[in-house]
């Protein structure tokens, strides 16, 4: 099911820029969160952690993290959640076998690790109490259908969080986002990596941001699917964290 809202425009990747961006972020593994931690100034950890925090999550049983990465996102869920469960989902082979290597001292027992891709997720209908998903969703070839296939798998009283780079609606802020993104980005990047990575993976974030769709019409895509409960920028509008519930969460009911 694809949620509805949303204008009829593409978003998401080419075949082509995907596979060019899986390559990207496997040659960035070494220096993955240094340098994102450079080029966000510190942000990225930040809106992560106030995503996990706003899931309002007490013991969950099983809760996924798509598009796990090298387990970054993952870390801060055991710490902060210590789920019964939790599913690191990925594209890449590398990935996930970095994803394990460096949450074994976390607690190994309790990961679960999955190759797939966010427009055909590998799981049942309505399974999981709460799913995550972090500087992921812009590398998707169908915006719309993975955010169809995180509905679907969400539990009736289930919660989505998105956190990535945002493409703000207003047009001065918009513009300096994208100049942020095309030119600063990849030269902290370039100065934080020379001698010891050959080329600059995080080039690649260029065309994953220019498919991205603005906030607002993100936020669109998630209306009907779910309803948005909390949605908060950071570094200047340049990082968007959206939480959303299922219309028939507890957290809504405790409304009426």
């Amino acid at each position: 099911m694809v949620p509805p809202g949303g204008s009829n425009e593409p978003a998401g990747l080419s075949s082509e820029i995907s596979r060019r961006v899986v390559a990207a972020i496997e040659q960035s593994i070494p220096l993955y969160d240094h340098v994102n931690n450079l080029i966000s100034f510190g942000r990225a950890q930040t809106a992560r952690k106030f995503a996990i925090e706003a899931l309002q999550l007490e013991k969950p049983k099983l809760v996924l993290d798509a598009g796990i990465g090298p387990g970054t996102t993952s870390k801060l869920l055991l710490d902060l959640c210590d789920p019964d469960q939790l599913v690191g989902l990925d594209a890449s082979p590398m990935q996930l076998k970095t994803a394990q290597r460096n949450l074994t001292p976390f607690g190994q027992a309790s990961l679960h690790l999955v190759r797939g891709t966010f427009e055909f997720l590998p799981f049942r209908d309505n399974v999981f109490d709460a799913i995550i998903t972090c500087y992921a969703l812009r590398d998707s070839v169908d915006i719309r259908k993975s955010l169809g296939e995180y509905q679907r798998i969400c539990g009736q009283l289930g919660v989505f969080a998105d956190v990535d780079l945002a493409k703000p609606d207003n047009v001065v802020k918009r513009a300096g986002s994208i100049f942020y993104v095309r030119y600063v980005m990849p030269l902290i990047a370039k100065l934080a990596i020379v001698g010891k990575m050959k080329g600059n993976p995080w080039r690649m974030i260029v065309p994953t941001y220019k498919a991205l769709p603005t906030t607002n019409a993100l936020l669109s895509m998630l209306r009907g699917a779910f309803v948005s409960v909390e949605c908060r920028e950071f570094l200047m509008g340049g990082i968007v964290a959206i939480v959303s519930r299922r219309p028939t969460s507890r957290h809504q009911r405790s409304k009426h």
